[in-house]
């Protein structure tokens, strides 16, 4: 039996991708303001359901609905900073109160997305149709704009942390907030402007991901936790590692499913604990001080 190696490979790419926004937004936030956010797959699930809603009550076409999740998930992020987190930024020992206060957070967003949205799985009308048939190779056309679309996101994302004026505010308060502070940037303002791209590229993800999957109430518990695995395989400081990462992961499932089947869960967190035994900071990461 020949095995279709090269389209192992594309499909484990588009699964790979499907996590490179969620990643590099985690990043972000994590690289900039040191908060791990667990709540950051509700925001993902808000996106989506989001989308979902616009589309089935509002009847509004997909490009606005998308349009109307990405500023919901916005103002979710930017609130999250300004009416939590802001305060606990100031505290000398913040670590423990950040992760208790990301906890309620999740838990809180959560539970309000149940009440809303109810629990039953709902499905966005697709918006491609047909399959791409080339050297052997077949993927649907939903795929094939995913992809393209986690990748123009993802180095937009890049050129606007490393080449723009608030990209270098970003890298001056990761590097030292007081310094930074010296120099005219205020590290609050920045700390906010992270957590509203990153709600915004979480409900960009969910938005563009959700014709293509069906989208419940709690997919966010279940993807935060690839998108962990992700950050962890690249680097937690390398949001060019979370491109990386997020190939990997996405390949070692996509042959893992095929020749192992029910066990590739498994394979795979022996592959990626493999790699973090050698590279403790990940792929691409460096060591981070949260």
């Amino acid at each position: 039996m020949k095995v279709p190696i090269l389209q192992l490979i594309v499909d484990g790419t588009g699964m790979g991708l499907i996590y490179v926004i969620l990643a590099a937004g985690l990043v972000l936030v994590m690289k900039v303001s040191g908060i791990l956010l667990i709540a950051y797959g509700e925001l993902f699930t808000i996106g989506a359901m989001s989308v979902w809603a616009a589309v089935t009550f509002l009847k509004l076409p997909f490009l606005l609905a998308l349009g109307l999740a990405v500023v919901v998930t916005t103002a979710c992020g930017l609130a999250s900073y300004r009416l939590i987190f802001h305060y606990i930024q100031r505290r000398e020992n913040k670590f423990l109160a950040q992760v208790v206060a990301a906890v309620g957070l999740m838990l809180v967003l959560g539970q309000t997305t149940l009440l809303i949205f109810g629990t039953v799985p709902q499905k966005v009308p697709s918006i491609f149709s047909g399959m791409v048939k080339t050297a052997g190779i077949s993927i649907s056309v939903e795929k094939i704009v995913l992809m393209t679309v986690a990748l123009i996101v993802t180095l937009f994302l890049v050129l606007f942390y490393e080449k723009t004026k608030m990209g270098r505010a970003m890298r001056a308060v990761a590097f030292n907030p007081d310094v930074a502070a010296l120099q005219g940037v205020n590290p609050s303002r920045i700390y906010m402007v992270t957590m509203g791209i990153s709600g915004a590229l979480a409900g960009f993800a969910g938005g563009v991901m959700a014709p293509v999957y069906q989208v419940h109430p709690e997919m966010g518990r279940d993807i935060f936790f690839s998108i962990l695995l992700v950050v962890m395989l690249g680097g937690m400081g390398s949001i060019a590692g979370a491109v990386l990462g997020g190939i990997v992961l996405g390949v070692t499932l996509s042959f893992s499913l095929y020749f192992t089947g029910g066990i590739a869960q498994i394979l795979l967190f022996i592959v990626i604990g493999i790699i973090i035994f050698f590279r403790p900071e990940g792929l691409l990461g460096s060591k981070v001080e949260l």
